[in-house]
Parts: structure tokens; C-alpha cells; sequence
């Protein structure tokens, strides 16, 4: 390694002829000793052997300044584990190596692109922390998609082509990651995914990417529990707004299949021409919230968020401040959506989350560790869901690069598919080789006022498991062999629905 000043060089070895005994990497020396082993009584262009970490190496030192002995001797700390300013950051690395995320950071789901553009700057610094990916410091290429598919098209070629990346996080939406992932294949661009979640960008034989890995519950996981959480509730007359893209419908047809199966006379009062709005934005909710008290449900059910469902709640309230409690509602939501509104967020709503900290946090010591260091850094906020889950995404690539001594996405597959890593959700995270999916689990319950959070939480919470809620391997397989179409084969037509094992079992 070479400092910008010239007058100062240094390799790999502590500078000085300093020991740093293997006992004390990882914290900084109280003191330090010039060993024995390397006298090195003149410091000018003398080769010496010096004992580092229980090697014997060599040395050439060349400062002619005590500005640039004691700044060797700062390198010397952090080559330890250790620093002169208080942190443990490792500084010797081969080089820098990107890992790209297009963004949401304006528009639609800028509330989501926020929270985990933060968490994946934490997981690098982390990482680094740890000696990096493969000897290289790892940096994170974070480029603003406005929450707009031809953007995040632009920024993935972007990142690249141009900025070289080695991997790539999923974006938020599944419109961007479907347009996304044919670039990332091209490319041979691992992608690990912990947002956008249609099931069919690992199952669905023309979207199909074997550089795509998911480790957020995909829209069959996700529709199936809500889907049984709302025909627990015993409801005979069901509301449905969901947003008009792959993720919306995808996700709206799981919670049908599954609320049917469990409860086949529940009815559907709207026209399935009015369940999908409009996206990525919808600022008025004039029509929906009217048909909603035209119809007058026992449930609503809708997948809408971000800055979406916030506008449909803070506009359905001023038309009237009882609107969700007569017309209570099974929703996606997330701690993004619960902190933004606050104690103007509904009491009473039957709630599915992905990765709620404050549902996790029993007994978990990493992630109360996380949420700690998360709100330091980042001015008191509490970690969303995607903030945690996308953690899980940059340090589950790092494990497997590491462990593949490569960045060659076929090689970091072999070291993810059928592999088991532990998590920030308190459990061991496996995906299953089948379709490159984790077995991650949903949380449901309904909101309501806390006294230890600025914002509503869950209660009655159930944390179901990835492993019941996964979709069975023999639909896989029939949905890969183009058995599930609805136009006989033409992939595009796909519909978990219309497996021969789905209605078997109906």
C-alpha cells in the first residue's frame, strides 16, 4: 500500500518493526513495543524481520519525518483491528469493489428507498469493518430511480457497465425489478433481492433469472397469509384496491386463492374492473374511498403503500374520522408507513409485515444491537422493514462471495442455493436451490397505540414461518414446465392458480 505522501512508504506489515500480537487484532494496543525480532535501530532504508500476528515479515522503512513515523504508527492500530480515532475500520484492501442499488429516493416510494439506501451503507460499513469481501473494501453504488421504471433501466446499465459493479440490490417495486433483472442476467450480475417480490422473478420460465436470489416472502408467501389471516376474521363481504402492476395483481390473486380455499362463500363487492389503481402515483382517492361507502364491506383488503396508502388513509379520515372503523382493513404495511403517519395511523387494522423490528426483537440480541447502532447513525430513526431486510441482503452476498473466494456470480450461486444464513429476524434464512427463495416469514396482527413507540405497532402478532407459506415444490416445478397457463403454452400467462396440484387440492 502506498500513502499519498511520498516521503512515506508502507507495505502490508506494521510499519516500525511494531508488534501486533494475533490476542490483540481486533482492539487497540495499549501500548506499542518495538520486538525483539526487529531491530531496527536505524529507521532509513533498512530491511528487518518484524513479528506481525505470529509471521515473521519484512520490512523497508524510508521516513526521514517523526510526522511520518507517527502516522505509520496510526496504520500500525488499524492494521490491529484497532484506531486512532475510536473506530475498528480495517484500512488495507486490495482496492474498492461497488455494489449497486437504483433507489427510490424521490417519488412514489421514496420512504422505502430511504430507509434502505441507509441500512445498506450500515451492512457495507460493517462489512468492512469485518475485512471487507474477498480482501476488497466494499462501496455502495446508489443512484436515485425517482420510484420509475425506465430510470432504474438506466441505472442498472449504468452501474454496469460504466461503474463495474460486482452485484446489485433489488429495487423496490416489482415493475423495476422485472425490467431490471434481464440486464442483471445479461451481465451475469448476481442480485439479491429483499423488496420488490413477485413470485414469478424466480419462478416464472420467460422471467426467470438463475442470478436472481429473493429473500423477501414472495407475492404467493405474502397473498397466502393474508389471505388466511382474512378468513380468520370471519368477514362475508370483501373490498379490494390494489395497485395496477405485476406486484399488485400477482399479490391480490395469491390472497384470493387462499381466502377462497379457506372461506369459499365470502363474497367480492366490487367489480374486479375497479380493484386496480393506478401506479406508480395516485394522489386522489376520491373514487375508491366513495365506493368504499357505497358498498359499505365488512373488510377492505389492499396491498397499496408507501406514499399511496398514506394519501388514501389521510384522505379517507377527512372525509370521515370513523372511516376505518367501519370499514377495518387487511394491508400491507410497514414501520415506514406506521412512523410517517403516526397516531393519525388507524387503530384496528388487520396488518401483514414483512419484517417489523419491534415483533423480532424478543430474544434476538443482533438485531437489538442493529436497532441500536441504526438510530445512532441515523439521527433516532427506527429501522423499517426494508431496512432490516436488505441488511440480511448485502451481509448474506458478502458471506457467499467470501466463501466463494470470487465475485463470479456462478460462483457466489453455488455458495447461496441450498445455503442457510443467520439473520437479523432471529432465524436461519435458507434458499431453497429449487428457485433461489428464502424461506423468510411474514408477520400479521393488528395495529394499535404504544407506549414505548411514537407510532402504532401490532398486537395479537403472529410471526408465521417462511416454510409454511412457501410455495409448494410441485407447483414450482408444474409453473417451470409451462403447465400453469392459461394460454396453453405461453409462459407469459402464468397463474399459480391453474397448476394441476392447486386444483387438485381446491
Amino acid at each position: 500500500m502506498f500513502l499519498e505522501n511520498p516521503a512515506l512508504e508502507v507495505d502490508v506489515a506494521p510499519p516500525l518493526g511494531l508488534t501486533c500480537p494475533a490476542a490483540a487484532r481486533g482492539r487497540p494496543l495499549p501500548t506499542l513495543q518495538t520486538p525483539a525480532a526487529c531491530n531496527c535501530d536505524r529507521l532509513v532504508g533498512v530491511t528487518c524481520d518484524c513479528i506481525w500476528g505470529g509471521m515473521n515479515v519484512k520490512r523497508i522503512v524510508r521516513p526521514l519525518s517523526w510526522l511520518a513515523l507517527a502516522t505509520a504508527a496510526t496504520i500500525l492500530i488499524a492494521a490491529c483491528g484497532g484506531s486512532s480515532g475510536g473506530g475498528n475500520q480495517p484500512v488495507t484492501f486490495k482496492g474498492t469493489k461497488k455494489v449497486g442499488y437504483s433507489a427510490p429516493l424521490t417519488g412514489q416510494s421514496a420512504l422505502y428507498g430511504h430507509a434502505v439506501s441507509q441500512s445498506l451503507k450500515l451492512a457495507a460499513d460493517d462489512i468492512n469493518a469485518k475485512g471487507g469481501v474477498n480482501g476488497y473494501k466494499i462501496e455502495m453504488d446508489i443512484q436515485d430511480d425517482g420510484t420509475q421504471v425506465a430510470q432504474a433501466v438506466t441505472n442498472t446499465k449504468a452501474m454496469i457497465l460504466q461503474d463495474n459493479v460486482v452485484a446489485l440490490m433489488g429495487s423496490v417495486t416489482s415493475a423495476q425489478c422485472l425490467a431490471e433483472s434481464p440486464i442483471a442476467k445479461q451481465n451475469k450480475i448476481i442480485t439479491i433481492d429483499a423488496t420488490c417480490n413477485s413470485w414469478q422473478l424466480t419462478t416464472q420460465p420467460d422471467i426467470v433469472n438463475p442470478y436472481w436470489v429473493s429473500i423477501v416472502p414472495n407475492t404467493y408467501m405474502e397473498g397466502t397469509a393474508a389471505g388466511r389471516l382474512a378468513a380468520k376474521l370471519g368477514v362475508s363481504k370483501i373490498f379490494i384496491v390494489s395497485p395496477k402492476y405485476l406486484f399488485g395483481i400477482s399479490e391480490t390473486n395469491a390472497f384470493l386463492a387462499a381466502l377462497k380455499k379457506a372461506n369459499s362463500s365470502v363474497q367480492i363487492v366490487n367489480s374486479q374492473s375497479t380493484w386496480y389503481v393506478p401506479f406508480p402515483t395516485n394522489p386522489r382517492w376520491d373514487s375508491t374511498i366513495n365506493q368504499i361507502q357505497a358498498l359499505k364491506p365488512d373488510l377492505v383488503y389492499s396491498n397499496i403503500f408507501a406514499a399511496d396508502q398514506i394519501n388514501f388513509i389521510k384522505q379517507a379520515l377527512a372525509v370521515d374520522p370513523r372511516f376505518f372503523t367501519k370499514y377495518p382493513m387487511t394491508t400491507l404495511v410497514s414501520v415506514d408507513e406506521l412512523t410517517t403517519l403516526g397516531s393519525q395511523y388507524p387503530e384496528g387494522m388487520h396488518a401483514y409485515m414483512r419484517a417489523p423490528f419491534f415483533a423480532l426483537q424478543n430474544n434476538n440480541a443482533r438485531l437489538t444491537d442493529f436497532i441500536n447502532r441504526y438510530r445512532a447513525r441515523y439521527n433516532g430513526e427506527y429501522p423499517s422493514d426494508w431496512a432490516v431486510m436488505d441488511y440480511d441482503a448485502l451481509t448474506i452476498w458478502a458471506q457467499a462471495a467470501n466463501a466463494a473466494k470470487s465475485f463470479d456470480a456462478d460462483q457466489v450461486v453455488k455458495q447461496i442455493s441450498g445455503h442457510s444464513f443467520d439473520s437479523l429476524r432471529g432465524y436461519k434464512i435458507t434458499i431453497r436451490s429449487d428457485e433461489l427463495q428464502a424461506n423468510v416469514g411474514e408477520t400479521t396482527g393488528t395495529t394499535t397505540t404504544s407506549s414505548s413507540y411514537p407510532f402504532p405497532i401490532l398486537k395479537d402478532i403472529t410471526n408465521l414461518k417462511g416454510d409454511d407459506l412457501m410455495m409448494p415444490l410441485q407447483m414450482v416445478n408444474e409453473i417451470k414446465g409451462n403447465q400453469c397457463d392459461a394460454k396453453a403454452g405461453d409462459p407469459t400467462t402464468a397463474n399459480f392458480a391453474l397448476c394441476p396440484s392447486w386444483t387438485a387440492a381446491s
